[in-house]
């Protein structure tokens, strides 16, 4: 018999972090926009995220993700399918009501820039002192590719199951 704290542990691969950012989804049926809508978010991850809506999307649905993360150049641009529904009613505020998405393809550079969002500065700590303790006589190399890919490998390593990213 499960106990209410296994039943409840956290399921997520990667971490997430509270932060506001715009929303732009779409629906798409024979190359047709059939819905589009531009919501809140307060809640994202790498590998998905949990949209506040006073409307429901039918689960298992596919919707095109566009939006903009602070100091990423380019709008992270996505797929995803939507996996699970919340709906509160009555006057209990702290509850949030909107459905989640899971993110299914990655389009250009989308889970690199989420990495860095969430994992650039530790990384960039790390690198900065790794090229601290290295001997003047080496070749530097540069900050950014560093951190990319750094950033890279712990994706891989994530997805491969052999480690766990940590903020």
């Amino acid at each position: 018999m499960a106990t209410k704290k296994a039943e409840g542990a956290e399921r997520r691969i990667f971490p997430r972090r509270d932060t506001e950012v715009k929303v732009r989804l779409a629906a798409v049926q024979d190359r047709q926009l059939v819905f589009e809508a531009h919501l809140d978010c307060r809640d994202v991850s790498i590998g998905g995220m949990f949209l506040q809506s006073n409307f429901f999307i039918k689960m298992g649905t596919l919707l095109d993700v566009e939006f903009e993360l602070k100091g990423s150049a380019e709008p992270v641009r996505l797929q995803g399918v939507v996996i699970r529904e919340q709906r509160h009613t009555g006057s209990r505020s702290q509850l949030r009501s909107g459905f989640a998405i899971q993110f299914t393809e990655y389009l250009d550079n989308a889970k690199l820039a989420l990495a860095g969002f969430f994992l650039a500065p530790e990384v960039q700590k790390f690198v900065r002192g790794y090229q601290r303790s290295q001997s003047r006589g080496r070749g530097r190399v540069d900050e950014q590719q560093s951190v990319d890919l750094i950033l890279a490998w712990e994706l891989h390593r994530q997805e491969e199951g052999k480690g766990s990213i940590k903020i």
